[in-house]
């Protein structure tokens, strides 16, 4: 008789377990409780995908800065471009219109030319060299930004190394390969640049163009981390991805500097705290949700290729380092060789 209690005990714990599992916590962000004297924090981003790696991000701020200030910040966030483009959020952050944006760095580099010193080809070669120069050069690039956008930077989103992804009989291996091909390429000077050092014919088209510019061989590819190949199909209409590791797409996690001035600071320490958390969690779950788009990309028939020999291509990238300089600013080779300072720090800690 004991048995069968206990057995039915098991039983309804498992349930109970299984239903928590599949149910979505009921407290999040969208539902913090609403009061008179509240502050509201408008987070405005451009891609409308749960998958992706920018809705993660602001989903998990959002989460803490309202869990850290007790709701007394409630967030509120405005997906898939609601507020305007990436440059036009960064403009409306400015003025206060909004509080919180997620642009990509290429993207606000347009606006902030300083982290344009982010961009420089081949600057980093692995994601911890990334990591360590985001957390030890951000200090550095923060009252700049503020001067430049009017915005701070409290964290960062990694959504992986830029691939190229392409329609091609033969696989992309030296820059050679890549020159008869016309690839799609973010208006960035820098990006753009880079492309001609390889003597390849970069076209800067509008991201949400890119499908239907694929699709009638406007462009025979372009470049971009496997979720975003992935997750926007374009394995429908390209057939091949050959990975390098020339640049890395990060996202800052910005805040309207006049409206961080205006808190009190248990606020302020709230909100930079969530930013902080929110660069930790996403280097956690990036690799692992990576691992799952490189899975889906290889069932949906796509070839994958390592480019095994990447000196030619970085070599020649980094060739054209001092046309890029004056782009990141006046002491643009200074704070290029700062990066390169930092890095070096990184490499000798590692021996």
């Amino acid at each position: 008789m004991k048995t069968i209690a206990k057995l039915a005990l098991l039983a309804t714990v498992l349930w109970t377990t299984t239903v928590a599992a599949d149910t979505p916590n009921p407290f999040d962000y969208r539902s913090v409780p609403k009061e008179g004297d509240q502050i509201t924090m408008r987070l405005a981003h451009s891609l409308n995908m749960e998958w992706s790696s920018q809705t993660v991000a602001l989903k998990r701020f959002a989460e803490l800065v309202a869990i850290y200030t007790d709701n007394r910040i409630r967030p509120v966030i405005f997906p898939g471009s609601q507020l305007g483009s990436e440059k036009e959020m960064l403009q409306q952050a400015r003025q206060g219109v909004i509080q919180v944006t997620l642009p990509a760095t290429n993207n606000m580099a347009q606006v902030a030319p300083s982290l344009n010193v982010l961009l420089l080809p081949y600057l980093t070669q692995s994601t911890e060299e990334s990591n360590y120069l985001l957390d030890h050069i951000t200090p550095v690039l923060q009252p700049r930004v503020i001067e430049e956008a009017g915005v701070r930077i409290i964290g960062w989103e990694n959504t992986g190394w830029r691939h190229f992804f392409y329609n091609a009989p033969e696989p992309i291996e030296t820059p050679a390969d890549l020159a008869p091909l016309k690839m799609r390429v973010p208006p960035n000077a820098i990006m753009l640049g880079t492309y001609k050092s390889w003597n390849a014919s970069p076209a800067p088209i509008a991201w949400n163009e890119l499908y239907s510019a694929l699709q009638q061989g406007v462009v025979e590819g372009g470049d971009s981390p496997v979720s975003d190949i992935i997750g926007m199909k374009f394995d429908e209409v390209i057939g091949r991805i050959s990975r390098l590791h020339y640049t890395i797409l990060t996202h800052p996690i910005v805040v309207s500097e006049r409206w961080f001035q205006d808190l009190d600071p248990e606020l302020q320490e709230a909100v930079l705290r969530a930013g902080r958390e929110t660069t930790e969690y996403v280097r956690w779950w990036q690799p692992l949700d990576e691992a799952r788009w490189w899975k889906l990309a290889e069932e949906a028939g796509v070839k994958i290729d390592d480019i095994e020999d990447e000196t030619p291509w970085a070599e020649k990238a980094r060739a054209a380092w001092p046309n890029y300089y004056p782009l990141i600013g006046k002491d643009g080779e200074a704070l290029a060789d700062k990066a390169l300072e930092i890095l070096e720090a990184y490499k000798a800690n590692q021996q």
